[in-house]
């Protein structure tokens, strides 16, 4: 795929705000693999047959500790992951402990995807936020790995415990690896390590804590929303843009309406 030069941000109102802030530069949540929305996340194919389930209890905790050293992974943490997830137990260890290190922020490629803005504006009440790839790869060049999720039909294979231990910057193919299901969504991430960005000292719903990645307000150059979209969001959002002194490189917000004819979004006339 050729290289886009926008990227877009799927928000609801409130969280645009954030990201659009009326002071200082925005921040976007840099999401752990366990918090993120496919259950198949970080899934792999495991291979390998080990004789001695202790054994490959000690190879796959050898291998995970590698990943974050300073939070180990045990044979007792592998063995209970078997009782409690069963076939699962290793995607669901690969990805606690990927969480203890990496962060994934989501972009898209198209601005007016139905189902996007379905499924992340609260049923098309929020913006899409387009930027700038550049800016994006500039920060991906200090702090991260900007690139486009590969859709496949299979999980990704491994043919032994020790891949899982390949460092960074060669565990972003385990993480840029989705069902071809969400193809739809033409996904990019900027994964990055959490210790380069915000803790905020709250959790989600799933426990796991808030890390917010500062993006530069220059980064920021279009903003859509949709007829659902609360008037009151979009004239906070229109008077934040226009601020000279915010350095948002976008124009005034882009109204999107429903097509007359089709089932997808079309930019206003007016």
């Amino acid at each position: 795929m050729e290289t886009p030069k926008t990227l877009y941000k799927y928000v609801t109102a409130d969280r645009a705000l954030t990201c659009i802030p009326e002071v200082g530069d925005g921040t976007l949540r840099a999401t752990q693999p366990a918090a993120l929305n496919d259950p198949f996340e970080c899934a792999v194919d495991s291979l390998y047959t080990i004789r001695g389930e202790s054994k490959e209890n000690r190879l796959l905790a050898e291998a995970l500790s590698e990943i974050n050293e300073s939070k180990p992974v045990t044979e007792d943490d592998v063995s209970l992951a078997r009782r409690r997830y069963g076939s699962l137990f290793t995607r669901q260890l690969f990805a606690e402990q990927l969480s203890t290190k990496f962060g994934v922020v989501s972009f898209a490629t198209q601005y007016d995807h139905p189902l996007m803005w379905s499924h992340y504006t609260a049923d098309g009440a929020g913006f899409a936020i387009g930027y700038d790839v550049e800016e994006l790869h500039i920060l991906a060049s200090q702090m991260g790995n900007l690139g486009e999720v590969k859709y496949a039909d299979r999980l990704p294979p491994i043919p032994d415990p020790s891949i899982l231990a390949i460092r960074w910057p060669h565990l972003p193919p385990y993480l840029s690896v989705k069902s071809h299901h969400w193809s739809y969504e033409n996904e990019w991430r900027l994964i990055v390590e959490l210790d380069k960005t915000i803790g905020t000292g709250q959790t989600d719903p799933l426990g796991q804590p808030i890390n917010l990645l500062r993006i530069p307000n220059e980064a920021v150059v279009s903003v859509y929303y949709t007829e659902r979209t609360p008037a009151e969001s979009v004239d906070r959002i229109r008077d934040r843009l226009s601020d000279p002194n915010n350095r948002y490189r976008a124009g005034n917000p882009i109204k999107l309406v429903m097509s007359p004819t089709s089932y997808g979004y079309e930019e206003s006339p007016d």
